[in-house]
């Protein structure tokens, strides 16, 4: 009976343990928080009880305060603010309570230039033959250059294309040639794709 009692005592210690060790594991949610919830807006969420004054600073790219914004609450809240209005930049926003930084965050409302999504190969068929192909998401004008030993030997402009399949042949190139191909797009896309 002894050793039964025993057991279940060293059970239970090593399950509070264990429990214990399982909890420090699991991330502590802040009480007060800045999050993105649209392209141009952001929610605080102070799910504290204020001791005093919140006060939320917005400063621009030169650390020029924007805004100001004083918040008298007795309860937890939640507040939206909008920077549609505001010039494309990256702004820092400060929340403080009782002259002390509770949180902070940065939103970069600059515009994102897209990279074209363009999939291009060339594949070297015969000694004189290459087969180059260009794959891309939306019509674009295309500008190809092939180039033999670093010389241009021959340039060709598609417009508004999806995609281009195409077999070249040269007649003088030298069977050693380092033979190399450019893809432009009028996006700014640029590939060289050089062949073995």
């Amino acid at each position: 009976m002894k050793t039964l009692i025993a057991m279940l005592i060293a059970l239970g210690i090593s399950t509070s343990t264990f429990a214990t060790e399982r909890t420090t594991d699991t991330p502590v949610k802040s009480a007060v928080s800045i999050r993105k919830v649209e392209d141009s807006k952001i929610q605080l969420l102070y799910g504290l009880v204020p001791n005093g004054t919140v006060l939320v600073k917005i400063y621009d790219e030169s650390n020029t305060l924007v805004q100001k914004d004083r918040i008298f609450k007795k309860e937890a809240f939640a507040k939206y603010y909008d920077f549609s209005l505001l010039s494309p930049a990256k702004y820092n926003i400060e929340v403080l309570e009782n002259n002390q930084i509770v949180d902070k965050f940065e939103l970069d409302l600059r515009a994102k230039s897209a990279e074209p999504v363009i999939y291009s190969k060339v594949e070297k068929v015969t000694n004189n033959q290459y087969k180059l192909l260009v794959n891309s998401l939306l019509p674009t004008d295309l500008s190809i250059m092939v180039y033999e030993n670093g010389h241009l030997v021959h340039e060709e402009n598609i417009d508004n294309v999806n995609g281009f399949h195409k077999l070249y042949t040269f007649a003088r190139f030298s069977p050693g040639a380092n033979v190399e191909f450019v893809v432009k797009t009028q996006d700014g896309f640029s590939k060289l794709l050089a062949t073995k």
